[in-house]
């Protein structure tokens, strides 16, 4: 099995967005949407969570270590890529938390009371577009 089938196969709610691109519920952390971008770059497998969770968490949370998705010829010539994420990836993320915070809005607007969780999950959508603005502008 590949690196990317054996960690898709150990994700949930995994959604393909491109050719060898993929999105999916971090298993880091209580995720309830996908924040999880996951991409097959020439046989190295990259893996950014938009809600800030490391690389190695990701990767202990479904069992797994950087040896089972790196080829062994990139273990110990690792170069990291400046911008691995195409500008797809981060719109998207960047669309599913705007129109999370538009029902919100929307709701408000109609007089409902956010409850602490709607409120919290209303400053995790701020984090994560926040947070794709600066992988778009910096980097990864």
């Amino acid at each position: 099995m590949s690196a990317l089938n054996t960690v898709l196969s150990r994700l949930d709610k995994v959604q393909r967005i491109g050719n060898d691109r993929y999105k999916a519920i971090c298993p880091a952390h209580d995720d309830r949407s996908p924040s999880l971008a996951i991409k097959d770059d020439g046989g190295r497998l990259l893996l950014h969570c938009f809600a800030g969770c490391e690389t190695d968490d990701v990767l202990g949370a479904i069992g797994l270590d950087f040896a089972d998705i790196m080829p062994d010829k990139a273990m110990g010539n690792f170069k990291k890529d400046k911008k691995p994420f195409y500008a797809m990836d981060i719109l998207s993320i960047i669309k599913f938390e705007a129109t999370l915070t538009y029902i919100y809005a929307s709701d408000m607007a109609k007089g409902s009371i956010l409850t602490s969780n709607d409120k919290n999950r209303l400053l995790l959508a701020l984090s994560r577009i926040n947070h794709a603005y600066e992988v778009a502008k910096n980097g990864l």
